[in-house]
């Protein structure tokens, strides 16, 4: 579990997460690249909050720190990369068989 610490960070991430999610949502394309844009917007927003939130309490920003915070979340974006695009299967499947 990250600190809380990182929740400002965090929110700023999912923010863009699910703001990046939503513009794409009817863009004809992969749904692992749709993820994986999302993804990258979300961990580069997040990096910026981190340099804007280490600037603003006079910290020099630190590259590990944000670094850490990549690899630490390295396995659960693996585990969307996995688990996302079977759901979004299953679940086109489940709605044209509804049909």
């Amino acid at each position: 579990m990250p600190s809380v610490v990182m929740l400002p960070y965090m929110i700023v991430e999912l923010a863009a997460y699910g703001s990046v999610s939503g513009l794409l949502a009817n863009v004809k394309m992969p749904t692992i690249l749709k993820l994986l844009i999302a993804q990258v917007a979300g961990r580069g927003l997040r990096a910026v909050a981190i340099c804007i939130g280490a600037y603003a309490f006079g910290s020099p920003v630190n590259v590990s720190v944000i670094w850490t915070s990549i690899v630490a979340g390295l396995p659960g974006l693996i585990l969307q990369w996995i688990i996302l695009p079977l759901f979004m299967f299953w679940l086109a499947h489940k709605v044209n068989a509804d049909e």
